[in-house]
């Protein structure tokens, strides 16, 4: 029973226990949880897209330097043709790899963000990719401002440049993420 305002008691009948009820039915807390999930995935979602176009964008020129330079070895090209390739290459590289020592730990701190926004308990595989970012990253920077030793800068630039870390990074964030997804 429950007091009324002129101090009288009154009974609830079932009719408002079912006007409860069914405004509990309608509000699904669940539903609820879902959608403010989804809201910040799309702030994730954005953070790991930007990115993935920064990556994109900072080693276009390394792509660019990999592509000409087997165009210049493997291709049968006339002389003069070899020279104008090693030329826009050299050009490329000189104006464009500012992009690749700014760009790239850009990238890190934007995917640092999207880890630190981010909660997967599916796999550890976009963890071990961003490890291998870093390390890339830390390392091309080190050869940048001669931060290693002299007897050590070839094996750093070694790493740095091998295929084999370029692509356990890409398979291990691409992968990583197919399973998130």
């Amino acid at each position: 029973m429950a007091k009324r305002s002129d101090g009288k008691r009154s009974q609830r009948g079932k009719s408002d226990f079912k006007r409860y009820e069914s405004r509990e039915d309608n509000f699904d807390s669940n539903d609820h949880e879902r959608r403010r999930l989804k809201n910040k995935d799309e702030g994730n979602e954005l953070t790991g897209l930007t990115t993935a176009w920064l990556l994109a964008a900072a080693n276009l020129t390394v792509f660019l330097s990999l592509l000409l330079k087997g165009a210049n070895r493997y291709l049968s090209l006339k002389p003069e043709t070899k020279s104008a390739v090693k030329r826009l290459n050299q050009f490329q590289k000189k104006h464009l790899m500012r992009f690749h020592y700014l760009l790239n730990p850009l990238a890190l701190c934007i995917a640092l963000l999207h880890f630190l926004l981010s909660c997967c308990r599916k796999t550890s595989l976009p963890e071990l990719g961003l490890f291998v970012v870093t390390l890339m990253v830390f390392l091309g920077l080190m050869l940048k401002y001669k931060g290693t030793p002299k007897w050590m800068r070839r094996f750093v630039y070694r790493l740095h440049t091998a295929s084999v870390t370029f692509s356990v990074m890409i398979v291990l964030l691409v992968v990583g993420h197919l399973i998130v997804d």
